[in-house]
């Protein structure tokens, strides 16, 4: 519970910091009467790039935030409490790696997703239903991808370099897929019901965490696997 709390009040900060952000540039853009547009013009470079540069800041910082998370479970799990400043400078100390993880596993979702909706937009738009079929390609192979990844996360989440993270997730694969498969299932059904009113309240603080630190568990086990096979 308490670790739920650190992380939903940090991510609390983070939006509040973003938007704050995005508003200093929106009154500075207002002062010298400059028009805040997206559309796609040369005249809407200058705010793509702002929005740019602030979904790098979040993804940055929800990464360090997520790792903080994951190691204050991890420690719960022995029966070792995380302050409010041990979440927030272990998740920066881990923010660097977390981001370039994040990063491979968002170009490895647009390229398995990219060609599926090049193909729809230029040959398939007319075709009635096509659309339902690209998004429900496009969610499964974005649950595929996270699938993938999450055993690269959580070791890097409990502070190894990305080439163990790595030779952990493939051992975790290897030796433990059944169980891992079955797992990050579960894992992401009570992941979705944090979004559900009222429920939520009981998965975000009672059931996410249990079912995300048995995860982490079964992973820490692969890492274990792959340190005694490197001796």
């Amino acid at each position: 519970m308490w670790g739920s709390f650190l992380y939903l009040f940090m991510l609390l900060v983070l939006v509040l910091a973003v938007s704050g952000l995005f508003l200093i540039y929106f009154m500075a853009a207002s002062a010298f009467s400059y028009d805040i547009t997206f559309e796609p013009a040369i005249e809407s470079l200058p705010n793509l790039a702002v929005l740019l540069v602030l979904a790098v800041v979040f993804l940055y910082f929800l990464g360090a935030f997520n790792a903080a998370l994951a190691r204050t479970y991890h420690d719960a799990a022995s029966g070792v409490k995380t302050s409010f400043l041990d979440f927030y400078h272990y998740g920066l100390s881990r923010a660097p790696v977390m981001f370039g993880i994040l990063l491979m596993r968002i170009l490895v979702s647009l390229l398995v997703i990219g060609p599926a909706a090049l193909i729809y937009y230029y040959f398939l738009t007319d075709y009635e239903y096509m659309d339902y079929l690209l998004y429900l390609y496009a969610v499964g192979m974005v649950f595929l991808v996270d699938m993938a990844f999450t055993p690269v996360f959580i070791p890097a989440s409990l502070g190894s370099v990305p080439f163990d993270s790595f030779r952990t997730a493939f051992m975790t694969w290897k030796n433990k897929h059944v169980y891992f498969i079955g797992m990050f299932i579960i894992f992401s059904i009570v992941w979705a019901m944090n979004f559900i009113p009222f429920v939520q309240i009981a998965t975000i603080f009672f059931l996410y965490p249990i079912v995300y630190t048995a995860m982490i568990l079964l992973v820490e086990r692969g890492s274990v696997v792959s340190k005694e096979m490197r001796g």
